[in-house]
């Protein structure tokens, strides 16, 4: 067997440091990818919690506000009703 020149050994050993490297970036480039991946996913769900949170806090909100219309309703109607009676001269 010949022996290897400095040029043949140099060239073989950039050989497989470029075989190396390759594998180092694909096994980089697929931890990426699966981060990506799982994170997109997370982001998608989460704001669609949120809005399932924020609809349903101003379901709440509307129902509280809504109950408190009524009740001022009621009062001012009662208020107005005692109001009347009392002005109205008896016959």
């Amino acid at each position: 067997m010949a022996k290897k020149t400095l040029v043949e050994k140099a060239a073989e050993t950039v050989g497989f440091g470029l075989a190396m490297a390759e594998d180092v970036a694909g096994t980089v480039k697929t931890a990426i990818g699966g981060a990506v991946t799982t994170v997109t996913e997370v982001l998608k769900k989460a704001p669609a919690k949120k809005a399932a949170k924020k609809a349903a806090k101003k379901a709440v909100a509307k129902k509280a506000s809504a109950k408190k219309t009524v009740t001022k309703k009621a009062a001012k109607k009662s208020v107005k009703k005692a109001a009347k009676k009392a002005g109205r001269p008896r016959r």
